[in-house]
């Protein structure tokens, strides 16, 4: 019981100090100083707001495996490139200034592009020479001048060429030559056949028949034709007038030939080209008779806007019964070319 009166007479000691404790003093803080009156000439400028794009992010990874391919997943904003303009760009002149006096009417293109190109030569033609020659010891002149035409529609096509060569060494004449070949074909459109009539003239001083005349008709095939190759074969028949014009050799006669011959052409590349043909003429009425003719061209061209092309080529002539004369006369030449 002692022990217990001495707790309660300290609880009660010690309750009594705390109601004599003073309460603390309160502080009362200084009010914050007013804010100053605005500078309406010192605000600072109010900066315009800017909004962030909208930024796409595209899918590296490619499209979902579920979205269909076709055109329209693939381009879904096409851009139209066949819509005209709304209307032909006009130029006006400047304030106060008139157009020229010999200004013509302006040019509208409809769709607003280039001009188109303009459309394919229907002819073209050349004219060809070369010249060689010696004086002194030696009097020396080898002429050649030929001359080419073609002329091709949709449905017809013509070829004429014409060639000369004259050879004198000390006042003799070794050579005098010409041939006049024209080939007109009639064109199918779609098809690689044709209709075709020739005429062959021939002149040579050295032959027991120094004028020939032929002319014929037949069929042509094209075997291959690209932008840079032509190959075509024809076959055909008629008859050849051979005449001596010294009336001192064989009597002039009539003979019926076939004729086998073809071309082929490649352009090689801008400035050069590969030229040939080939035609062959059986006699119908002596079996193993024929005459054969034959060329090869290769051009270069020199100068393309003036048409000039230097021309290298080989020609033969054989023939099984050419009299008194050799049967093969092979031709090599360099000429000059000058297309029109």
């Amino acid at each position: 019981m002692r022990g217990l009166a001495v707790v309660v007479g300290f609880l009660a000691a010690t309750a009594a100090a705390h109601a004599q404790t003073p309460e603390p003093a309160v502080v009362k803080a200084p009010a914050p100083p007013a804010p100053p009156e605005p500078n309406p000439w010192a605000a600072p400028a109010k900066l315009p707001e800017v909004k962030a794009p909208e930024v796409k992010v595209p899918d590296y990874f490619g499209p979902a495996v579920s979205q269909p391919f076709n055109e329209k997943s693939l381009f879904p904003n096409p851009v139209k490139l066949d819509v005209p303009p709304p209307g032909p760009p006009t130029t006006q002149p400047p304030a106060g200034l008139l157009p020229p006096p010999d200004a013509g009417p302006p040019v509208v293109i409809p769709d607003g592009s280039l001009p188109t190109a303009p459309p394919p030569r229907k002819w073209r033609g050349g004219f060809e020479f070369g010249l060689n020659g010696a004086d002194g010891n030696s009097d020396i002149l080898s002429l050649r001048l030929g001359t080419t035409f073609d002329a091709k529609v949709e449905r017809n096509a013509l070829h004429v060429n014409a060639l000369y060569t004259l050879s004198r060494q000390d006042g003799s004449t070794r050579q005098n030559q010409a041939i006049l070949n024209v080939r007109d074909e009639i064109l199918f459109p779609g098809s690689p056949w044709s209709v075709f009539s020739a005429v062959q003239v021939e002149y040579d001083e050295f032959r027991s028949y120094d004028l020939r005349a032929g002319a014929y008709a037949g069929m042509s095939y094209r075997w291959l034709k690209t932008d840079t190759t032509l190959f075509k074969t024809r076959l055909g028949a008629g008859a050849v007038r051979e005449i001596d014009t010294d009336n001192n050799g064989p009597a002039d006669r009539w003979v019926p030939e076939a004729v086998i011959g073809g071309d082929f052409n490649h352009r090689l590349n801008d400035r050069q080209s590969f030229l040939s043909g080939l035609d062959v003429f059986p006699n119908l009425s002596q079996l193993g008779q024929y005459r054969v003719r034959a060329r090869v061209g290769y051009e270069i061209v020199l100068n393309p806007e003036r048409g000039m092309v230097l021309r290298l080529g080989v020609q033969d002539r054989y023939d099984t019964s050419p009299g008194n004369a050799k049967r093969n006369d092979l031709n090599y030449f360099t000429t000059l070319l000058f297309r029109f």
